[in-house]
């Protein structure tokens, strides 16, 4: 039985979070009870194991932001005479959408959707677990036989402890947020209850704060990982003050003299190493113990990683030319020459490329941001010779 990212979300909250029986929470969404024990503990996930190509159902995910963007502007007009009822929003879907589902089916969407309005409020004080705040930042570094790069800090830190996790990434964009939030939480041990954001685009689809509709890519995370989203609310970066002053902290402390590396790959060995000196030997001002022994506390009210890690590379299909090359986005990359012809699956990570055919790794490139046409075939790794 296939279920929505909504249904899994709502299967992981009640089992992981509100402590519901399969039993329980098979008879409160009607799904079946195998179904349910099949995603309890996170070892797969909703849409894992789809056809990247295929056609998306009736109830996709845009059809579900457009009912809440439509929930959301009636929370914001004080008039319930005008507010939308089920059967208005299935005529906008019609008509703005190109809808083609049954109105009944709008009007349950529409009635679940409306019992799981978000409420955001962010608290004065945290609890062991509760939260972990995110920012990006910039810096540089010399790479790569001294080449002055810009690098784009991804900086992690649990509210109650204070502990801090630090990576870089070659550019700000959703696989680099995505690849650090899962990161982030392996090194920590667990997952934060809730997951503080500002409104960037790498997050956020439109809106801000409360009303912040996020990305499809995010909101699958969030269903995996069972974090609750929340935005900080516009021109409120106080909001998320303890990771904005890590990323200032990183900066002086961690890339003053500006480091030197052989590859990205070791430059953040280097700062995760610190991040683990810093957890070992500091204790916050004003906290009642060092930051080792409450994170400890931290991660007694975490919940745990899921059986299986969330794939945070994006998809894409093209066939390999006559040049034994695949191009993904604005750059080819090489393959080897017996795959001429072949339709490929190139998955990209924010730093790595892999190209599969017939669902094995034939090809493994260092991803190219700057337009080189082709990278050359000695480059890559060619795996059908290892």
């Amino acid at each position: 039985m296939c279920i929505t990212m909504e249904e899994y979300a709502a299967i992981r909250q009640k089992y992981l979070i509100d402590g519901i029986s399969q039993r329980q929470i098979a008879k409160e969404l009607g799904i079946s009870r195998n179904t349910v024990a099949k995603y309890c503990k996170g070892d797969t996930y909703a849409g894992l194991r789809a056809d990247y190509c295929r056609d998306a159902t009736v109830m996709t995910q845009d059809v579900v932001q457009f009912v809440d963007k439509c929930l959301l502007e009636d929370s914001l007009e004080s008039n319930k005479k005008q507010h939308h009822t089920s059967r208005r929003i299935y005529q906008r879907l019609v008509e703005e959408k190109g809808f083609t589902g049954a109105e009944s089916s709008v009007r349950r969407l529409v009635s679940r959707r409306r019992k799981n309005l978000p409420h955001a409020f962010v608290p004065l004080d945290f609890k062991p677990g509760d939260a972990m705040q995110i920012d990006f930042g910039e810096a540089y570094a010399y790479l790569n036989e001294g080449n002055r790069t810009k690098v784009y800090l991804f900086c992690a830190r649990l509210s109650y402890s204070c502990a801090p996790f630090v990576v870089c990434f070659r550019k700000q964009n959703t696989e680099a947020f995505l690849e650090g939030i899962v990161l982030a939480m392996e090194f920590f041990g667990g997952v934060a209850r809730r997951i503080i954001f500002d409104n960037a685009r790498v997050a956020v689809k439109e809106g801000a704060g409360k009303m912040a509709i996020p990305q499809e890519s995010y909101a699958a995370l969030s269903a995996h990982y069972c974090f609750r989203m929340d935005f900080c609310n516009v021109h409120s970066g106080n909001e998320k003050g303890l990771v904005e002053n890590l990323v200032g902290w990183a900066r002086r402390n961690l890339l003053v003299p500006v480091p030197r590396a052989d590859s990205l790959e070791k430059l953040n060995l280097m700062l995760r190493a610190s991040c683990e000196t810093y957890i070992a030997s500091h204790q916050v001002v004003g906290k009642p113990a060092p930051v080792a022994s409450m994170l400890e506390e931290d991660r007694q009210g975490m919940l745990p990683l899921p059986g299986i890690a969330y794939d945070t590379r994006i998809t894409d299909t093209a066939r390999v030319s006559a040049f034994a090359t695949t191009r993904f986005q604005t750059n080819d990359y090489s393959v080897p020459v017996e795959h001429v012809g072949q339709e490929a699956t190139i998955k990209a990570s924010a730093e790595n490329v892999s190209i599969y055919v017939a669902g094995k790794e034939i090809a493994k490139h260092r991803r190219q941001y700057d337009v080189v046409r082709q990278v050359k075939i000695d480059a890559y790794c060619n795996l059908t010779s290892n």
